[in-house]
């Protein structure tokens, strides 16, 4: 039976589309964006994190380690992911979970159970089920199986997508959506690829070719400071989307939600020092994609 690696199964989500939905995180993504707010989606697998404020020191970490992944230099927790074989017999002895396992397999069913305990939720408001990351269609097999049974069993079904997939497979999986949310990072394909490690010509390829077919989508747009938080780009955004046929675009503000994730997978943030966007921060940029004739949504 296929299985899919996800990291969170979030409820009562009121941003991941219409109504109160459920959006499930699967783990892994082909970017490597330098702001991501989920780090944690980054790889594919299972990875421990670390939580130094649940920390006491105790060392049964260290202890319970076969491979000798886990340290104490000078008292100080020191993990070498590049010795760890997966078995996790850390995270099963630390007494106060100040380590934890990101990344569980689920099965279909098991997905289906757990979004089934809020169906009354999505009756009443007319929401559904989102698949997010990570890139969730990274997982082939296991995304277009869950898509196809939810569109089966009556819920309406969102994703969000950087879109760094094959367009046959977009293809594929069209039937069993009723929306798309798709990120367009940047403009221009160098600058792109300087922070999501990519370039966007199979992104805008998508975008073009996903908007000439009948599911409704949203083009979401990342606002980060010193990358794309400028008019110059926002003008360039707004003749690229207009040129190819986008109506709504959402800008997302740059904020610090994924900060302490990235200390305790224990990866450097370039975004440290950054402060968090505001509306009135993106206003400028709201205005100029306006004049394109885009609609446009802060926050989304």
């Amino acid at each position: 039976m296929t299985k899919g690696m996800i990291f969170n199964i979030q409820r009562f989500s009121v941003h991941d589309g219409p109504g109160i939905r459920t959006t499930i995180f699967f783990k892994g993504c082909p970017l490597s964006c330098r702001w991501c707010a989920n780090p944690e989606s980054n790889h594919s697998g299972a990875e421990l994190l670390h939580t130094p404020a649940s920390c006491i020191g105790c060392q049964s970490c260290a202890a319970a380690c076969p491979q000798g992944a886990i340290t104490f230099p000078e008292g100080m927790f020191c993990y070498d992911a590049s010795l760890c074989k997966g078995c996790f017999a850390c995270a099963a002895q630390c007494p106060t979970h100040a380590l934890t396992i990101e990344g569980s397999w689920y099965t279909v069913p098991e997905l289906l159970a757990e979004i089934g305990k809020d169906d009354a939720f999505y009756e009443k408001s007319g929401g559904g089920v989102t698949l997010s990351g990570g890139e969730p269609l990274l997982q082939r097999d296991f995304a277009r199986e869950l898509l196809k049974t939810l569109k089966e069993k009556g819920y309406h079904t969102n994703i969000e997508t950087t879109g760094y997939v094959e367009t046959e497979y977009l293809e594929s999986i069209l039937p069993f959506l009723d929306l798309i949310y798709m990120d367009f990072k940047h403009p221009d394909s160098r600058e792109h690829e300087k922070k999501t490690g990519v370039p966007n010509q199979r992104i805008l390829e998508n975008l073009a070719w996903l908007l000439k077919r009948e599911v409704p989508l949203v083009v979401r747009i990342p606002v980060i400071p010193h990358f794309n938080h400028s008019p110059e780009t926002a003008r360039q955004y707004g003749k690229i989307l207009s040129e190819i046929g986008a109506s709504k675009v959402h800008l997302l503000p740059f904020h610090q939600f994924g900060q302490g994730k990235w200390r305790a997978l224990g990866r450097s943030y370039d975004y440290e020092k950054e402060k968090a966007l505001h509306e009135e921060d993106v206003a400028e940029m709201a205005a100029i994609l306006g004049s394109f004739g885009l609609q446009v949504q802060i926050n989304g």
